[in-house]
């Protein structure tokens, strides 16, 4: 059988097909403070608690559009500020129970966003908030001096 037979032949019911999904880690400074912001989540599963954003993507997108997207929908980035930010896939999560619903995998993404941006992105979006990432660190509280660029 030659590959176009094969091709044509092949039944792409006879695997069960997981989901695919997008998260952004949209990373800021908050005051000062290293932030991440979290969107809350209006439906089911876990309506009200917070998450990082995110969408499905559809059969039509690539990961990159999809992340663009909800860089749309869920921040509030206009159509030519979604396309410049630079984002970097981060991680993959694929554990099987990670979602009640079906099985999902989500590819997170991690942008850095510049402070002003950051502000006004969580500013202008009620459903975002910035939550300050805190780093255990004894120095922050008087502890030892740190060396070069750490300080």
């Amino acid at each position: 059988m030659d590959e176009d037979a094969f091709l044509k032949a092949y039944d792409p019911t006879a695997f069960e097909r997981p989901a695919l999904t997008i998260d952004l880690v949209l990373l800021g400074l908050s005051d000062g403070h290293p932030a991440v912001l979290l969107i809350e989540r209006a439906e089911h599963p876990h309506a009200g608690r917070w998450a990082l954003p995110g969408s499905f993507v559809r059969p039509d997108e690539t990961l990159d559009a999809a992340a663009a997207r909800v860089l749309r929908d869920k921040a509030g980035f206009d159509a030519i500020e979604a396309e410049r930010t630079r984002r970097e896939q981060l991680y993959t999560f694929g554990a099987v129970d990670r979602d009640p619903r079906m099985r999902i995998v989500t590819v997170a993404y991690l942008a850095l966003l510049p402070e002003a941006v950051f502000a006004l992105v969580a500013e202008e979006n009620a459903a975002l908030s910035a939550a300050r990432i805190a780093v255990s660190w004894a120095g922050e509280a008087g502890g030892p001096v740190a060396a070069f660029a750490v300080r």
